[in-house]
């Protein structure tokens, strides 16, 4: 079994799937399973466990009674049998057990392929092998930019200066440079400086929901520290944020922050500062999502991180009780 993890929008199933058509010939039999997250919240494991099956056996009548019959179905028929099984996007581990519990459910050289945004569920699935999905470099970011919005490998001059924004902009995530390079085909020069201008003040919503699937499997008390770093904590030494933010979550603060780095959400730099890092458009999600608490009353927020809000704030006398001022100043110190 092998493990590829990463942030949402890292090309994770893109990856995946890319090596199952290089290498499926090579197997008795293949399936991908695709979206197991969200096909499996709409259709139930069962079946999933069905489609396994009937894509693997070649059989359309597969009739499961429960989840627990599936499983045994898939150890007594596929344990002779050299499979690649690739199942995307999976989130917990009832997932796993129920589609490949154990190496020997499946034959000799079967391989099993396993995306996900939680490194967490690989180790307590005890897979070894893992693969950690990076962004792009400049140079890939280009080159995939161009690609989505011009369709072919050179462009007008003109551009060079508004595609090297978006590139920065989109800090080597490839759904980002997908979306933004898809919705500016055909636009003028002056179209894509005003959309990246845009972007920057009001980011993609069809970004921003892929990213927010992570923050959504957090829990409640996570989803506060996330939001705390991301309004507020971004570049600040992990002994810093503990030291700070132990005093609102008590003694939890190393186990929230090892949360957010298994969820890929963020990452704890190597060094003498071991600085948390974020990449700039997880932060921009995190930021959407505490700005709609109150869109236009930032008196009303858990949190305040521009100047011009907290000074707005404190002059009319606005803070109320969900305010926490000592962080909401920290950046301005």
């Amino acid at each position: 079994m092998i493990g590829i993890h990463g942030m949402g929008g890292l090309g994770k199933t893109t990856l995946s799937l890319a090596v199952y058509n290089l290498i499926a010939d090579d197997f008795d039999s293949s399936c991908f399973l695709h979206n197991v997250r969200e096909e499996s919240n709409k259709h139930g494991l069962k079946h999933l466990q069905t489609v396994l099956l009937s894509e693997i056996l070649g059989e359309k009548d597969i009739n499961l009674a429960s989840v627990q019959r599936g499983i045994s179905v898939i150890q007594q028929r596929l344990r002779r049998k050299k499979v690649l099984l690739i199942l995307d996007d999976v989130d917990n581990r009832k997932q796993l057990q129920a589609f490949a519990g154990r190496s020997d459910w499946f034959g000799p050289g079967s391989r099993v392929i396993i995306t996900t945004r939680d490194k967490q569920l690989l180790k307590s699935h005890e897979i070894e092998r893992t693969y950690v999905v990076k962004e792009l470099n400049k140079n890939d970011s280009l080159q995939l930019l161009v690609w989505n919005a011009f369709k072919r490998e050179k462009v007008d001059p003109r551009y060079e200066d508004v595609l090297k924004r978006v590139v920065t902009y989109a800090s080597g995530l490839p759904l980002a440079i997908e979306v933004i390079g898809s919705n500016l085909v055909g636009k003028s020069v002056e179209e894509w400086e005003s959309a990246i201008e845009h972007y920057k003040r009001i980011p993609n919503g069809q970004i921003l929901e892929i990213l927010k699937v992570s923050f959504d499997a957090l829990g409640k008390e996570e989803k506060y520290v996330f939001l705390d770093i991301a309004c507020c904590f971004k570049g600040s030494s992990l002994k810093e944020v503990e030291r700070i933010l132990g005093v609102l979550y008590d003694n939890n603060m190393k186990h929230h922050i090892g949360v957010l780095v298994e969820k890929s959400l963020i990452k704890v730099g190597r060094g003498w500062f071991d600085v948390i890092e974020m990449h700039d458009l997880i932060e921009d999600m995190g930021r959407q999502i505490d700005l709609q608490k109150s869109p236009t009353e930032p008196g009303k927020r858990r949190r305040l991180w521009l100047g011009k809000d907290i000074i707005h704030v404190l002059k009319d006398n606005k803070v109320s009780k969900l305010l926490r001022p000592l962080i909401c100043f920290l950046n301005l110190i």
